[in-house]
């Protein structure tokens, strides 16, 4: 497997520099060059070397001045950058560039051994930095998708868990028809199979036990909200049970007709019992109980 060349720039406003130092890397590396800063600043952005090699003292703009914009950036912070100099080689000289960002610092006129450890040692920098953003990269990408199932999963069971509570609506809804057309029916017949009507009445509203329901609803309601109702008790322990099931119902997306149905009332009492809840929860008139509720 042929590897790909990496890239060096190298910003000097001398040419013999550039010389010595593509003799010095020999022909493993692609090597770009720029006279000065402001240039080297264009070409880091547009090709993304490996490494910089960056002079200090040099025309339209300076390599330290280049260094801090270079580091600036979300683009270029990340490549490292040694500074080379052969006037500015006291100790806080070195403590100035380092300050500013470079990773190394060359002295002038470059000892060959030295030079190459540390372009050595710079490049390997270069190659955790890149490994680490990759691996970044990865687990940030990781982490969405498992967000994305996990919402998708939530979302699913939520529209399981209203169609189950809307499948009790219907029912709800359906036996207390019923239960009026058998009332109905009694008084027709003048009673004549009272009995009977009152034994069917019974298994009906055996079957209309709003109680029931709710605790079935709050077994799978909990399974998707776990600790949910749990937490809006602690926070606002003055809420009745009848306004926790208002919250759940809520939760899951109900309009007002549905929760009505559920709870066996008008829908009128609906909207006073909401009102008493935004209240309870200390939201002002400009607050979304609904949207309160979804993301509490």
């Amino acid at each position: 497997m042929i590897l790909e060349k990496r890239t060096i720039l190298v910003v000097d406003d001398e040419p013999v520099n550039l010389e010595l130092i593509l003799s010095l890397l020999g022909c493993e590396f692609n090597v770009l060059y720029a006279s000065n800063g402001e240039r080297g600043i264009e070409l880091t952005k547009e090709h993304q070397p490996d490494l910089v090699i960056m002079d200090w003292e040099m025309p339209v703009m300076n390599g330290i001045d280049a260094v801090a914009q270079l580091k600036q950036s979300a683009e270029t912070v990340d490549i490292p950058i040694v500074i080379s100099t052969g006037i500015m080689t006291e100790s806080n000289d070195l403590k100035t560039a380092l300050e500013m960002g470079a990773v190394d610092f060359l002295a002038k006129p470059f000892n060959p051994i030295e030079f190459k450890a540390r372009v050595g040692s710079a490049l390997k920098l270069s190659d955790s930095y890149r490994q680490i953003k990759k691996q970044k990269f990865e687990i940030e990408e990781l982490a969405l998708k498992e967000q994305t199932l996990l919402r998708d999963n939530l979302e699913s069971k939520t529209r399981e868990l209203s169609s189950a509570a809307m499948f009790d609506f219907q029912k709800n809804e359906l036996l207390s028809k019923l239960l009026d057309e058998i009332g109905r029916l009694n008084s027709v017949t003048n009673q004549m199979y009272a009995p009977e009507i009152k034994k069917i009445s019974r298994d009906i509203k055996s079957f209309l036990d709003l109680d029931k329901s709710w605790t079935n609803f709050k077994v799978h309601f909990e399974e998707v909200n776990p600790s949910y109702l749990e937490q809006l008790m602690a926070q606002y322990p003055d809420l009745t049970n009848n306004e926790h099931k208002i919250c759940a119902y809520l939760k899951i997306g109900l309009n007002n007709k549905e929760i009505a149905l559920l709870t066996n009332v008008e829908s009128a009492s609906v909207r006073r019992a909401l009102n008493r809840l935004k209240k309870k929860l200390n939201l002002g008139p400009e607050d979304d109980l609904r949207r309160f509720i979804k993301h509490f």
